[in-house]
């Protein structure tokens, strides 16, 4: 029987609210006991003193890529890249190459992720056959195969009507629709923020309309169908606002955001150029604010990343050429602490639980939490540690980041994934 035991580090579990100094000790990839001195002399032993553990982090949202897109990212680099990052659990986008639309295509995939992952993934499926939005996907075999978000990220489905068809299913299985809001007709060809940028780039631009008006159709039809409604990468001010005011009419409908969008705005793509395109896009500073606001007040129920790798080729290119995204799942730790707890002040323990249990309660999930029986995933963090980004240092294969020369403040030193230990 293999045992561990972290001794000594500031132990904070938001779901019991538990922040004390305290050993836990783990046996057998599950967590064993927690005392304030534990002890087991057959123990492997891990010094956590000064240093903050939390339950291992949970990505709702990345891009891992693999099968006919296997140069940007495979399976095994990409969840290396989280490993690395401190986080335990992600959840993988169906915009592969083929699609994750169909049984085959889902069970094919989850082979690749059974063979090669380092940490626990789990697919998200697509809406539409083919992500082309004008037919429906093969919903109903979802349950069977474990899949429970369903999205057409990269796009969303704009016949309204068929939308309505999906919520509905969505709701008689047990499903969740996590909406990439995105209302194709407006600004189709959009590559920046619209705004300032855009006119001193000369190039199309995309207006928050885009975004807010797809996210206040998603509240109607969720309200409509009863099904849950999860919006994920909000950028605009406008959608944040639609869903502090859902809120409160309704338990139906949830979001996530991105570190990028609450640390960054459009003014970064003028040194960074295709390095910081990314759709939605970073916008202005008030979209930027707006958004901690909704971390503050809780309308924001997760951070993700939206981790999209690329080759450099497809990333260190013409604006209009550049492909829409960047790597950021290994980066989500101290970008999201440098941001929210150094800079923006809030409270840890609120910060930690929108990447470890507030995830885990949207994905039913038995981790993200430091409790006796619970899966021992671990993430061990240095909250003074300050270290610049590099984009060589970066794990995964794509190595293009806005944050590349930024220095951020605490970063994972250590991630227990099933009761081993990964060391920086």
């Amino acid at each position: 029987m293999s045992k561990l035991l972290i001794k000594g580090g500031r132990l904070l579990d938001p779901e019991s609210g538990r922040d004390e100094v305290a050993d836990i000790l783990i046996q057998d990839g599950k967590i064993y006991e927690i005392d304030p001195v534990a002890s087991s002399l057959d123990a492997e032993a891990v010094d956590a003193r000064g240093k903050l553990v939390i339950p291992g982090v949970i990505d709702l949202h990345v891009h891992l890529r693999d099968l006919e897109q296997a140069y940007k990212e495979t399976i095994e680099s990409g969840t290396a890249a989280a490993l690395h990052g401190g986080v335990t659990t992600v959840f993988t986008m169906p915009n592969t190459q083929p699609k994750l639309d169909c049984t085959e295509r889902i069970k094919e995939y989850l082979d690749l992720i059974r063979n090669n992952a380092k940490v626990h993934v789990h697919v998200v499926a697509a809406i539409t056959k083919d992500l082309k939005g004008e037919v429906l996907a093969e919903l109903e075999a979802y349950p069977d195969l474990s899949v429970w978000f369903i999205t057409d990220d990269g796009c969303d489905v704009d016949d309204e009507k068929l939308l309505e068809q999906a919520y509905a299913k969505a709701k008689g299985l047990g499903l969740t629709l996590m909406t990439h809001p995105e209302m194709h007709s407006i600004a189709p060809d959009g590559v920046v923020n619209e705004g300032k940028i855009s006119q001193q780039l000369g190039v199309p631009g995309q207006p928050n309309e885009k975004e807010y008006k797809a996210v206040e159709r998603g509240i109607r039809l969720a309200k409509k169908t009863g099904a849950h409604a999860h919006f994920t990468h909000l950028s605009a001010k406008e959608s944040i606002e639609l869903i502090r005011q859902a809120k409160k009419e309704t338990d139906l409908i949830t979001c996530d955001v991105t570190p990028h969008h609450f640390s960054l705005t459009e003014d970064l793509v003028l040194t960074k150029g295709g390095l910081a395109k990314v759709n939605p896009p970073l916008r202005t500073e008030a979209d930027r604010q707006a958004i901690i606001e909704g971390i503050k007040d809780g309308t924001v129920d997760a951070i993700v990343t939206d981790h999209a790798p690329h080759s450099m080729e497809e990333k260190d290119t013409d604006i209009k050429q550049a492909a829409f995204g960047f790597s950021e799942v290994e980066l989500l730790i101290p970008t999201t602490l440098n941001e929210l707890y150094h800079k923006q002040e809030i409270e840890l323990m609120d910060v930690v639980r929108l990447m470890t249990s507030n995830p885990a309660k949207l994905a039913k999930l038995k981790s993200g939490r430091i409790q006796s029986g619970a899966p021992a995933d671990l993430t061990i963090i240095d909250l003074e540690l300050e270290k610049k980004v590099n984009q060589e240092d970066i794990v995964s294969k794509g190595k293009n980041t806005p944050f590349d020369g930024m220095t951020l403040k605490g970063w994972p030193v250590m991630t227990v994934f099933n009761g081993e230990v990964y060391k920086d």
